[in-house]
């Protein structure tokens, strides 16, 4: 027999399926990992709900699915009540990747693609993932704190009011990328493009409008999103603070086996130099092509037209 059809065409050889999505999550994206965690914890609940349905319906139990499932989403979800959160502390943080609707988590996800994607084209991405935390926790706590100390909440907080989703993060992320780049433009159908600074203060003005309605407390946590995003950016530009970020382990030296093995040694950039890099080469392409539409591409010098090349590869 031919071996060719022995191997495996993904060029993974006598891997397990634990190997292969451990590979997977090694060199997936953060923004990646944010959308699968998401998208996990909603599918494991709907799984969850089947089986207790099930569970229900085989011992004539109807009430033990509704009692059940209302007290798993009041555990994973955020409360407006400071009371209850101390109980349950964990939920500040397990409700930014907590989603019950489908078209919930599906326009959030969307969202945090293409919101996410942007602040990886200027903003070093393992600042994404503290951005989306601190965000979220952030929101959180405005949500909280307004549903106790005004008046028009007190009913919905004694009822009981729960916050969950992941759109206090994303908002971080979008007003955090606006804050560093306002005039980054994105294409928006049949609109076109648009600067994104004009699309972020859509947003707020909705969520603001939106606080009389019935999801008051999540348009709060948005707002608090917003407000984190926005401050921890100026707040890093104008005083050349570092974006907080979480303790982690420093990386193994990796070789590459090729016809002779090598390592590539580099001194490690700081985010100052990385950013101070990027906006100088920004400046400069927007140079070079505003000779382009002026006296045409034939017009650059040599050294012009290798950066730009070097800078679309």
């Amino acid at each position: 027999m031919n071996t060719f059809y022995n191997q495996n065409p993904f060029g993974f050889q006598n891997l397990n399926w634990k190997q292969l999505l451990k590979n997977y999550f090694s060199f997936s994206s953060i923004l990646t990992k944010l959308i699968i965690i998401n998208v996990a914890v909603y599918i494991i609940f709907l799984l969850f709900k089947v089986v207790v349905l099930l569970f229900g319906f085989l011992f004539q139990q109807s009430d033990v699915y509704q009692l059940f499932i209302q007290n798993i989403i009041h555990l994973l979800s955020c409360p407006a009540s400071f009371e209850t959160l101390l109980h349950q502390p964990w939920s500040i943080f397990t409700s930014l990747f907590f989603h019950v609707k489908f078209w919930h988590i599906f326009f959030n996800m969307i969202m945090l693609s293409v919101i996410g994607g942007i602040f990886r084209q200027f903003i070093q991405e393992k600042h994404i993932l503290i951005t989306y935390i601190l965000g979220g926790i952030f929101g959180n706590l405005l949500y909280m704190l307004a549903y106790n100390y005004f008046p028009v909440f007190n009913e919905a907080l004694q009822v009981g009011s729960y916050a969950m989703g992941a759109s206090g993060g994303i908002m971080a992320i979008m007003a955090a990328i606006t804050a560093y780049h306002p005039n980054h433009k994105i294409n928006l159908i049949f609109i076109g493009p648009v600067k994104i600074l004009w699309v972020t203060l859509v947003f707020v003005v909705i969520d603001i409008l939106s606080i009389q309605g019935d999801n008051a407390g999540g348009h709060l946590a948005h707002l608090g999103g917003v407000m984190y995003g926005a401050f921890s950016v100026l707040f890093y530009l104008k005083y050349n603070f570092k974006f907080p970020r979480f303790n982690t382990r420093k990386k193994k030296k990796m070789k590459y086996a090729t016809s002779s093995n090598y390592t590539y040694n580099e001194r490690p950039v700081s985010d100052e130099e990385y950013n101070a890099r990027k906006v100088e080469n920004e400046k400069k392409i927007d140079s070079i092509l505003d000779k382009i539409s002026k006296n045409g591409y034939d017009s650059l010098s040599k050294e012009e037209k290798e950066f730009l090349f070097k800078q679309k590869r």
